[in-house]
């Protein structure tokens, strides 16, 4: 299907289907093995019980931006431009490039640790978390968390999976930091506070349309995280409980705005100003 020039590394959990070369493909193998068994773990102390993936999960690496750019082309438009990496709903893949194409030091990457070297400099570090940000959308898809092609709401799945999106390449535990402050969005939580809208809690609970409007996404990225992570840290068992909600539900139906508010509500049993002071005052208090 990929056509020539195309090898495949499988792991545990995942087959890689790469054309760079096979040092990047492994490194690739281990990182998201590493993020699969973090994220179990993780979720089985918070006692919440996941299914296994019931294929190979799949993720397609290629050696250049511009031969990914070809092929995500038709998924992105001219979106492909800024995005590195992205979790397909519809064929359940991930796709990505080789991000030591650009590097200097290329080709003389034969390691699993050269390549950490290289995607722990501070500049890579956007470009890692983002892969691991669209592996973690395919876990949680895969693992009974969400649905596919559900109405999952945005706040809740791009929130989720920016709790998980910085590993520490450093460290051979690599997910040690799981539920540590995601410190950028933080930082763009706090400067959005000026311009936050007075209902914005239930206006990312309702609907999605701050997260498709260029002008308020990347405050609406960063608020998602921030109400996932208080979420989990102040109410984990209701969390649970509304995962748990969202994963019974069917493919391709839509919630209304009220559907998605009671959804929520059943789960956290909080009111809204309660709910707006207590959030904003935690947030303001992390350091």
């Amino acid at each position: 299907e990929l056509g020539e020039g195309f090898s495949v590394h499988q792991t545990a959990h995942y087959l890689i289907a790469y054309n760079t070369n096979k040092a990047y493909a492994q490194w690739c193998g281990a990182l998201y093995e590493r993020l699969y068994s973090s994220f179990y773990t993780y979720w089985d102390h918070r006692g919440l019980k996941l299914k296994e993936p019931e294929q190979p999960l799949v993720a397609v690496v290629f050696d250049s931006r511009e031969t990914y750019a070809r092929y995500a082309r038709p998924d992105l438009g001219e979106a492909v431009a800024s995005i590195i990496g992205y979790y397909n709903l519809q064929t359940n893949r991930v796709a990505m490039f080789d991000l030591t194409s650009t590097s200097v030091h290329r080709g003389r990457l034969g390691t699993a640790a050269q390549i950490n070297a290289v995607l722990s400099q501070p500049q890579a570090g956007d470009m890692v978390a983002t892969i691991v940000h669209e592996a973690t959308h395919q876990l949680a898809f895969n693992a009974g968390i969400h649905q596919r092609l559900a109405d999952i709401p945005l706040w809740l799945s791009e929130g989720f999976a920016m709790y998980f999106e910085t590993p520490d390449l450093k460290s051979r535990r690599g997910w040690n930091g799981i539920g540590n402050i995601n410190r950028p969005r933080l930082v763009r939580f706090r400067q959005s506070l000026r311009r936050r809208p007075d209902d914005a809690i239930q206006s990312h609970l309702s609907g999605d349309d701050r997260f498709r409007d260029t002008k308020t996404a990347l405050d609406a990225y960063a608020e998602a995280w921030a109400l996932n992570y208080y979420l989990i840290k102040r109410y984990p068992d209701e969390y649970n409980d509304y995962l748990e909600t969202l994963a019974d539900k069917g493919p391709l139906l839509s919630d209304t705005p009220e559907e998605r508010l009671k959804e929520f509500q059943d789960a956290f049993k909080v009111d809204w100003t309660t709910l707006e002071r207590d959030f904003l005052k935690y947030m303001r208090g992390l350091r």
